[in-house]
């Protein structure tokens, strides 16, 4: 499985420090993987940075020439929806100036690192074009301004930033697919509202106990904390996903730039590999090819002397002294024709004789490579840049739509009217008792007012009734209203202070969180005590359950074990005698029966004045209190969890997986902070091995089975697949959505772009001071002047070498023993000039000269020592030109 694979060399790699040496051993502690410390993070930023870039640093970025090789011809056809000039021009390439026969075109292909993969026609279709440098400089000019272009333009066609990052996909980023399951899936879920955030009001149970006022007003600042450690979850768990995405759209620029940058340093080779092609006798010889010449002069030779066992019985071989000269002679002639080759070559470039490989050619092709690859990288890295601040826009919106959502829901808002209708109860019971002496009546709970005096009439008026003056009475009444004493939550110091949760206050946590997070990144301290809190959570919740269990077994025993099994607990049988079954029945009593059924029928005997059961009632009375007590407690953890611990979620409904593991252990689940480091070695092992099925169980599975703890490890994952920053933890360095370009391709930002191509005079490259500090284009351009210039260190050299090699020329058939000591000092001289070596690909072109002549030299004094091994005289002379 890749997934697991990825996993367990994520964690077991953070422990190559660790004194555990086994990855199993390693694997299995748990405390050995944790998330990175700020020193840590910073450190293996810096590395991964150096690895994506090739293993350059800032203070190295151009101590040899680039080097930018593909297997095969570089094509971006994927992308052609969305860059189709671009793509066009890649495909197309330069104009074509050169007819090559298929075997030339695999050599050509050979001496520039490629292969036939993926073209059915083989060796000229994959080779392309090839153009001469005018040609190819234009060409890469056009290339990348089609790429500039089409950058600005056609990301326009995504509706959104997340269709783009989507459309990177057929750039086949590696490892895409797993990193996106491990750091985006979850928070697409939380902001679809399939998170317990929005479902915990539901697990709230309404039938219980009322207890105190306090009480609901502690859940009610439990929920508030609740929600801000909500808000840092939220942020965290966006930062995991927009951190993924920003990943990759760096990595697709980084990929789109490479390919462009390959692709023109692949024509500039094919241009110039070209033109130093030598003429052999039936095809042109590349540098692929010179390995491989004089190999039938060489094989000759080597025949002549096949490796032989002593045999005493079977004389050894020995060829003819003319046969071992004529191959000989063969050998050298095939050995100093090849140099003479590349001599005249090297000679007719310094000359300037090589069409479009003179001096103002050379230059001109180097400009416009260089401003092409400068002009896409800017393009890459302004588009990143882009990309970054979209992606931040997106990430911060989404982070505050969720919360709007949860609000919204009423999921907050629901659980805050509970509590506080919990306490009105309460505070409204309080009021009655302390007016009337009674608990409220269920009328006065609904109306929150109670009547203190009913409304009465009252006469306000004496008159004559009946127009009889002997009649005199009450002629008029006034409606005297009820008196009334109004309940008023305002009034109460304990429930006026239960306030309900403002939207706007965890947005604020939320966004100092994200501010934190992008700056700073995740603390490993944070996140190791928020690991360690899901467990001290659990724990204290299943020593509720615990408690609640072992007080009702205790109450059921009491209540119907026999008199014989409580007797020694009950010092003789004498008022501890059981009740019969049929009483039992009667009541409806049984071990199945309610703690509060069995505490309402106590209440009704405790007192029924039977000596026979006197001991056993007084037992039960102080264990039934103590059971309802524990029961209401663990009811009320199972409903409450999350306002109880505020912060920690229920692995039990939500974490199932890492819950039965903990159960399942042989630790004491309820006092788990006496084995911690163990209890979360069992947590962090089952964590991973829920990530290597997660391939196959999907990730919706992942989720129901690891709830949060899903962020943890994808928090250690994100830290550590990170491709860096040169500058981690320096300042003005954000810790997250930071990362740049790698340093092969930033470094070319640092050389100035030419704005006269055409300008034939290349004083203004040479610097005013001249040092280390000389730029790699001034190098490669005083390269190309130390070529042409017959006062050049090199030009010397190269001179040298002509001069030497004439020598040389005619010494082929006319003597067994050629010292080539002098010409191989002088191949040796040119070959290490500091300007040749800016000079690629032509220093590449000699180094394949020089190791031919090397290896050549080598075959030729093997045959003269094999001649003087078996006494065999050389016929070679000045005056027999038989082998000349």
């Amino acid at each position: 499985m890749k997934l697991r694979k990825l996993v367990l060399v994520l964690v077991c790699a953070i422990a190559i420090a660790s004194p555990c040496v086994g990855a199993f051993e390693v694997c299995n502690i748990g405390d050995e993987y944790n998330v990175l410390d700020r020193e840590s993070f910073h450190d293996i930023r810096k590395s991964n940075y150096r690895n994506f870039s090739e293993d350059l640093t800032p203070e190295d970025l151009f101590l040899s020439a680039p080097e930018h090789n593909a297997d095969v011809r570089p094509s971006l056809t994927e992308a052609d929806e969305v860059f189709p000039e671009t793509v066009s021009l890649l495909e197309v390439g330069p104009t074509n100036v050169a007819v090559l026969e298929s075997e030339e075109a695999a050599s050509l292909l050979a001496t520039i690192g490629h292969s036939t993969a993926g073209f059915a026609k083989g060796a000229l279709e994959a080779l392309g074009p090839v153009g001469d440098t005018i040609a190819v400089g234009l060409w890469a000019n056009d290339v990348a301004q089609a790429f500039e272009d089409e950058t600005k333009t056609s990301y326009d066609r995504f509706a959104t930033v997340m269709g783009l990052i989507d459309w990177f996909g057929v750039l086949k980023l590696p490892e895409r697919d797993i990193d996106r399951k491990i750091l985006t899936a979850r928070w697409n879920r939380v902001a679809a509202g399939d998170h317990y955030s929005f479902t915990v009001h539901h697990d709230i149970v309404t039938q219980q106990d009322k207890k105190d006022k306090q009480h609901w007003a502690d859940l009610a600042s439990g929920q508030q904390r609740m929600l801000e450690a909500l808000a840092k979850g939220y942020a965290s768990d966006v930062v995991l996903k927009y951190q993924q995405h920003y990943q990759e759209a760096l990595k697709a620029q980084a990929v789109l730039a490479e390919t462009l940058i390959n692709a023109v340093e692949s024509e500039v080779q094919k241009a110039i590999f070209n033109k130093l092609a030598l003429e052999g006798a039936n095809a042109k010889l590349f540098a692929s090819d010179l390995a491989s010449t004089c190999r039938t002069e060489i094989d000759a030779l080597l025949a002549l002397y096949p490796e032989q066992e002593e045999n005493n019985h079977r004389p050894m071989y020995v060829p003819s002294k003319r046969e071992a000269n004529r191959a000989l002679a063969r050998l050298q002639h095939c050995q100093q024709d090849h140099m003479d080759l590349a001599v005249a070559m090297l000679d007719e470039l310094r000359n300037g004789e090589v069409e479009g490989l003179d001096r103002q050619s050379l230059h001109q092709l180097y400009r416009h490579v260089l401003n092409a690859k400068i002009k896409i990288v800017e393009t890459a890295n302004a588009q990143l840049d882009v990309l970054r601040a979209k992606l931040k826009e997106e990430m911060y919106a989404e982070g505050m739509n969720a919360i709007d959502r949860l609000f919204d829901s009423e999921a907050v808002a629901k659980a805050h009217r509970y509590f506080k209708d919990q306490a009105d109860y309460l505070a409204i019971d309080e009021m009655s008792r302390s007016i009337f002496g009674r608990p409220a009546t269920a009328t006065e709970r609904r109306q929150k007012y109670f009547v203190i005096q009913e409304g009465y009439e009252k006469c306000t008026r004496i008159g004559i009734l009946g127009g009889d003056p002997n009649f005199r009475g009450c002629t008029e009444y006034t409606w005297i209203p009820a008196e009334k004493e109004h309940y008023d939550t305002a009034k109460d110091e304990v429930i006026s202070q239960m306030v309900m949760p403002n939207r706007d206050a965890i947005k604020r946590v939320f966004l100092q969180s994200m501010d934190e997070l992008i700056n700073e990144g995740w603390r490993s301290q944070h996140e190791e005590a928020w690991l360690e809190q899901q467990i001290l959570s659990f724990s204290d919740k299943q020593r509720i359950i615990g408690n609640a269990e072992a007080d009702k077994a205790r109450v059921m025993r009491w209540m119907f074990d026999s008199s014989a099994a409580l007797e020694a607990e009950c010092g003789g049988v004498n008022a501890c005698a059981a009740w019969s079954s049929s009483y039992l029945a009667k009541e409806n009593l049984s071990r199945e029966s309610s703690l509060h059924h069995i505490a309402d029928w106590h209440e009704r005997n405790k007192d029924s004045g039977y000596y026979v059961h006197s001991k056993r009632l007084a037992k039960l009375e102080g264990f039934i209190s103590s059971a309802l007590e524990s029961e209401w407690q663990a009811t009320h953890v199972n409903g409450f969890y999350s306002y109880l611990y505020p912060g920690s979620f229920d692995l039990d409904k939500h974490a199932p997986l890492i819950a039965s593991a903990l159960k399942a252990s042989n630790l004491n689940i309820r006092n788990l902070s006496a084995a911690l480091p163990l209890a979360k070695g069992i947590v962090k092992g089952r964590i991973l091995e829920a990530m290597s099925v997660a391939d196959s169980n999907g990730e919706e599975w992942l989720a129901s089975q690891i709830g949060d703890f899903q962020r943890y490890i994808g928090i250690i994952h994100a830290q550590n697949i990170s491709t860096g920053h040169y500058a981690s933890g320096e300042m003005g360095t954000t810790a997250l959505l930071s990362e740049p370009l790698p340093a092969h391709l930033l470094r070319y930002l640092t050389l100035d772009v030419y704005h006269n191509i055409d300008d034939s005079d290349s004083a203004y490259y040479y610097p005013a001071n001249s040092g280390e500090d000389v730029s790699y284009d001034v190098r490669l351009h005083t390269s190309i002047d130390d070529l042409f210039n017959a006062n050049s260190e090199l030009n010397r050299n190269l001179d040298w070498l002509v001069q030497v090699n004439e020598i040389f020329t005619n010494l082929p058939g006319r003597t067994c023993t050629i010292n080539y000591q002098q010409l191989r000092d002088a191949l040796f001289k040119v070959s290490g000039d500091e300007s040749l070596y800016w000079l690629t690909p032509l220093s590449d072109w000699f180094d394949s000269v020089n190791r031919q002549q090397l290896e050549l030299f080598s075959a030729i004094q093997y045959g003269v020592n094999k001649q003087n091994t078996l006494n065999l005289s050389c016929d070679l002379s000045p005056n027999d030109p038989s082998y000349w």
